[in-house]
């Protein structure tokens, strides 16, 4: 009964919560503009200990309790013995309620836990897939205080079920650059929702981009420098403040507007609309600094039946001046554009990766048997790799000197399709892992003489029908599959969980649009997608061309 009447209290609280107001003061987080630290406009309110609770009635109380993150999980730390040591930061284990079982001994002194497991969220934020079938179990000790059962051990971290995790865990991205400085790269963290916009700001100024993105992007803030007091705090003026070191004072100007904008794009995702770093209180001098774009153009570009290739405006095929005709001279099965259309990397329909330049010149780059599409890079180099043999890996400059990309995909033995993000800084691949197809993805390190990728960070354990994959924008990969004879697409999230849903019948490729998704199907059928349907846009398409970015 008291587990009815708990449940029906959640919901209640889940309609009341919206009513929430706004505080004058103190820190500020995502929904309805800046509130307290602790307030939420959607949250769980789990129940306390109750009395003559058994012990596996009491762990399995602490655990519900993990959904509610208010007062640093003051409701869960009800459920500890006094001085108890537990952090619920350390980490989130995220499992399938139904197969959640407490056992406790004889004597009530321990509770045993088995999981099954379907995810993790380590301590900076990281969302971690598990195979499929992962198993886990958490060991609990118990004492009597005041003659009720209570926790004196206990793991570090909460235990969600899937259903409930997107709810008290929110997405943002801490927003890093490429080493050019000139594009802004996401490194999408799951964080307490109560806590989001501190735990960016602490992220993004004191801590390191994910362990896979190492050396692939940069930091404006210094090591050296760290947050001060509270990190995200409201003026009266109503703006997101964050309070550094005297040592920012010494800093240049560019290095100060790459920071601000770092802190504008980041806290952005977790709600803020206007940032300002300040040194004791005085806001410091610095402004947003422009970055590259990475949309894509409205039209999309393709090459019809007949041979044509261009951008598609109604049913009218435009040419592009000098590389349309060097491209339709290769006889093309697949096409990536550079982002300002002086380049194009091509498959051939003899399976080889060629070249094609807006002078009209053409240069075969890569003939190794079993070539997949291949892909172009922010610097303009082609990167091709055979399907068979994953680690040679290589990248051609458009006139074919080619140069190796170490560490690629180890322990893959096959890879079925790839493509670089539009900034430069990661490709994501569909590999094969003793006989499974999983979903990877990598952080490219450049150095002035070579060009490594970073450790593999799997989105995906269990893609077994995906065959095609597109980057839909710079924190979502869209993945073409066929299982058991129909064809859906899978949109994965690059920092993890994705949806899953149909696409059009024969799907054969996939590729981002400026709003939509672009799917062709093998009957030359092209289809645009907004919103969950798919509308035919034109017929008697050859190829549908990826495209790394906007020409204007």
């Amino acid at each position: 009964m008291k587990r009815a009447l708990s449940v029906v209290s959640l919901a209640l609280v889940l309609l009341l919560t919206a009513c929430t107001g706004l505080p004058t003061s103190g820190y500020v987080n995502p929904g309805r503009g800046p509130q307290s630290d602790d307030a939420q406009t959607f949250a769980f309110v789990p129940d306390g200990p109750q009395d003559d609770a058994s012990p596996a009635e009491i762990v399995e109380g602490f655990l519900r309790a993990g959904s509610g993150p208010a007062d640093d999980w003051a409701t869960a730390k009800l459920f500890l013995a006094p001085g108890t040591q537990w952090d619920p930061r350390a980490r989130v284990t995220i499992d399938r309620l139904a197969d959640r079982r407490a056992t406790a001994s004889s004597d009530g002194a321990t509770v045993t836990v088995s999981l099954s497991t379907v995810a993790s969220v380590d301590g900076n934020g990281a969302y971690s897939p598990s195979v499929a079938g992962t198993t886990d179990s958490l060991g609990y000790s118990l004492v009597r205080v005041d003659d009720q059962w209570r926790i004196s051990a206990a793991p570090d971290g909460v235990v969600l079920y899937e259903e409930v995790f997107p709810t008290v865990y929110q997405s943002a991205s801490i927003a890093y650059f490429d080493p050019t400085w000139t594009f802004i790269v996401p490194d999408v963290r799951w964080f307490p929702r109560p806590l989001v916009a501190s735990r960016v700001a602490t992220a993004l100024v004191d801590g390191q981009p994910s362990a896979w993105l190492e050396g692939a992007v940069k930091n404006a803030f210094p090591e050296d420098l760290s947050l001060v007091g509270r990190s995200v705090t409201l003026s009266s003026g109503g703006v997101a403040q964050v309070q550094l070191p005297r040592a920012a004072l010494s800093l240049d100007t560019t290095t100060l507007n790459r920071m601000q904008t770092q802190l504008t794009r980041s806290l952005s995702t977790a709600g803020i609309s206007e940032v300002q770093m300040t040194v004791e209180g005085t806001p410091i001098a610095a402004e947003e600094v422009p970055v590259r774009v990475t949309r894509v153009d409205p039209p999309p570009a393709v090459m019809t039946t007949d041979g044509t290739f261009g951008i598609l405006s109604g049913d009218q095929v435009t040419t592009i001046p000098g590389l349309s005709d060097a491209v339709e001279s290769l006889s093309p099965q697949s096409i990536e554009l550079e982002a300002d259309r002086s380049l194009a990397a091509v498959r051939t329909t003899q399976g080889t990766v060629a070249s094609a330049l807006a002078d009209g010149r053409t240069f075969l780059l890569d003939d190794r048997p079993g070539l997949v599409a291949p892909s172009i890079d922010s610097s303009g180099l082609i990167w091709s790799v055979p399907s068979s043999s994953p680690s040679q890996l290589r990248a051609f400059t458009p006139e074919g000197v080619p140069s190796e990309i170490g560490n690629a995909w180890p322990d893959a033995s096959e890879i079925t399709a790839f493509q670089i993000s539009r900034d430069g800084t990661r490709v994501a691949a569909i590999v094969t892992v003793a006989g499974v197809r999983e979903v990877w993805l990598a952080g490219i390190q450049r150095t002035s003489s070579e060009i490594n990728l970073g450790p593999p960070h799997v989105l995906s354990f269990t893609e077994s029908g995906a065959f095609d994959l597109a980057w839909l924008d710079d924190a979502t990969l869209g993945i073409l599959a066929l299982d058991d004879g129909v064809s859906h697409l899978r949109e994965l999230g690059v920092g993890g969980r994705g949806t899953t849903g149909g696409a059009p019948d024969g799907a054969r490729s996939v590729a981002g649009g400026s709003t939509s998704v672009r799917v062709l199907d093998d009957t030359g059928r092209l289809f645009s997608r907004r919103g969950s349907s798919w509308t035919l846009v034109a017929d008697d398409i050859r190829v549908l061309a990826a495209q790394q970015g906007t020409a204007s």
